[in-house]
């Protein structure tokens, strides 16, 4: 299960990396990158405190792995709400103002995503300073981000597809959050001495999350495709 929460962790670094090149304004960019440095610093003083045994622990924590599977899900279902208000705007379509206000927010999940990078970097290297490295890492890691961001600007300069693109991730956070649950949280399945039918329950919730993702995905489309429709009719 290790393997599944570092793929959320990425998964939300990546979308926070999307998110930055939505910004129209550079200044809360540059403040968040700011904030991100700041942050990577001063957790330090904590990192240097975790061991291999204590994240073994927190992951066979059901109470914990509970609480961050909702916070994932409720994460990963707020970013997909934004992607399709934000479009909405972007089509001229009437929208809230609190979803343009909450582009600006980055979500929960991107700092215990950061600690545990953080972590596991002091815990793979040897006779350094702690601070010095703290002081490199609240260096590289806004770079990293911005680096992300002009990659991803580059390679989708659209900001439709961008945005359809954070709708992506988004998807793949919440399966992600669902196998967690399923998995880790050990979701009441019948025991049966035959090993390959024990396993149709698992089965058939990924088939069922898969297919719902894919259909929300095919409808977001063209919903798209007919907003496209209506502004050039007009």
């Amino acid at each position: 299960m290790q393997t599944l929460v570092i793929v959320l962790f990425i998964l939300t670094i990546l979308s926070f990396a999307i998110q930055l090149q939505l910004f129209k304004n550079r200044w809360l960019m540059w403040g968040w990158l700011v904030i991100v440095a700041l942050f990577t610093y001063s957790i330090h003083y904590w990192t240097i405190e975790q061991s291999y045994t204590k994240f073994r622990a927190a992951l066979t924590d059901s109470s914990l792995m509970t609480d961050f599977a909702v916070l994932q899900v409720v994460e990963a279902l707020a970013g997909i709400l934004l992607s399709i208000f934000l479009i909405r705007s972007h089509y001229n379509e009437p929208v809230g103002k609190f979803f343009r206000y909450a582009l600006f927010l980055p979500g929960i999940i991107l700092f215990p995503a950061l600690f545990y990078l953080e972590s596991m970097l002091f815990l793979q290297v040897h006779g350094m300073d702690f601070r010095m490295m703290a002081v490199a890492m609240a260096l590289v890691v806004p770079i990293v981000l911005f680096a992300g961001k002009k990659v991803f600007s580059i390679l989708i300069p659209e900001f439709d597809l961008q945005l359809e693109m954070k709708f992506m991730v988004h998807i793949l956070q919440l399966i992600g959050a669902i196998i967690l649950s399923v998995v880790m949280l050990r979701l009441p399945v019948p025991k049966v001495s035959d090993s390959s039918v024990s396993t149709m329950p698992m089965v058939a919730m990924l088939l069922t999350v898969l297919m719902g993702s894919v259909m929300g995905m095919l409808w977001y489309r063209v919903k798209m495709k007919r907003i496209k429709k209506r502004i050039t009719n007009n």
